[in-house]
């Protein structure tokens, strides 16, 4: 495995630099944060598992250099099976490493790190983004973890393209809020329910109301069992361009109008068609039936004046 990682940073940041690190070892990486007491468990029961899975990415906030270095042989050994990261909230310009490793300093000017991000990313796939591009980009990415999913969403979009261009980001980038409900299906897709269920937390964290996170899931799972009932005519692993092209043609040939376009699958635009058809592909139409069912029956359930949503919306979650 690679070096240590030890990472300067603030605590304003933590979530996201780390989730920056961690992409740069895994694409799908699994990552456990510890802090305080938690780190000398994590790491003597890490050192000493005899099976751990490549994507692991272990993270230590402020770890004290008295754990680093009775515990220097565990992460040595413990650095060749996984990606060990260091990070320091507070360090001060005279910071010693604990341990040997490789050092990274995050900027914490907010606009700073965005644009350096970006042009990174940018730079690795031959890309360029204008001005106007940028601004409406930083806008809607309030969330510096999302930054490169989005980023490689619009990469995809452009397809041979050089330029990313503001229209392309209005088109492609959604909103904060719409994203992380999305990812909601992501996780559940890959049946990682903890990992909803902190998504949930943030959202509720953030004010959203616990009706509008319902009745989201209820118009995306609806648009789920449509896409999936199209899975006949758009094959698995089409690329963008052509899902788009046959989308079109598709969509020209149908004679059905609804009044609230909307709610169908055939209306939506066609680069979230892409990613709903993707998304449905991840589930069986049972799942996605009696996830469904599970909705409709927390609506009946709140609109008879039960005072326990979350209890009700996380069970739904739950057993998906």
């Amino acid at each position: 495995m690679s070096d240590i990682i030890i990472a300067l940073g603030d605590k304003d940041n933590v979530f996201e630099d780390i989730s920056i690190l961690a992409k740069k070892v895994s694409e799908n990486p699994e990552v456990i944060i510890s802090t305080g007491k938690e780190i000398k468990n994590h790491i003597i029961e890490k050192s000493s598992a005899l099976f751990i899975e490549q994507n692991i990415v272990m993270a230590f906030v402020d770890p004290s250099d008295e754990i680093i270095h009775s515990l220097e042989h565990q992460l040595l050994v413990l650095k060749e099976r996984l990606q060990i990261i260091l990070y320091y909230t507070s360090a001060t310009k005279d910071f010693k490493k604990p341990i040997e490793g490789k050092e990274i300093t995050f900027s914490k000017d907010k606009e700073k790190r965005t644009r350096e991000h970006v042009l990174g990313i940018l730079k690795k796939y031959d890309k360029v983004m204008t001005d106007k591009a940028f601004t409406v980009f930083k806008k809607k990415i309030k969330d510096e973890s999302i930054l490169e999913m989005e980023l490689i969403k619009l990469i995809n979009f452009i397809g041979e393209r050089k330029e990313i261009r503001s229209k392309d980001v209005l088109a492609v980038v959604t909103e904060t809020h719409e994203d992380s409900l999305f990812s909601l299906f992501d996780e559940l897709s890959r049946m990682k329910k903890k990992e909803a269920l902190n998504i949930l937390e943030n959202l509720l964290q953030n004010r959203l109301p616990i009706i509008a996170i319902q009745g989201f899931l209820v118009k995306q799972t609806r648009l789920l069992l449509q896409a999936k009932d199209m899975e006949g005519i758009f094959q698995p692993g089409l690329e963008y361009p052509l899902f788009q092209k046959t989308y079109n043609k598709w969509k020209e040939g149908l004679e059905l109008k609804p009044n609230d376009k909307k709610q169908h699958f055939p209306y939506q635009k066609p680069y979230y068609a892409y990613n709903l058809s993707k998304a449905s592909q991840k589930f069986k139409r049972k799942k996605l039936v009696d996830f469904f069912d599970n909705l409709t029956d927390f609506d009946i359930k709140m609109k008879s004046g039960s005072k326990f949503e979350r209890i009700l919306l996380e069970h739904g979650l739950l057993e998906t």
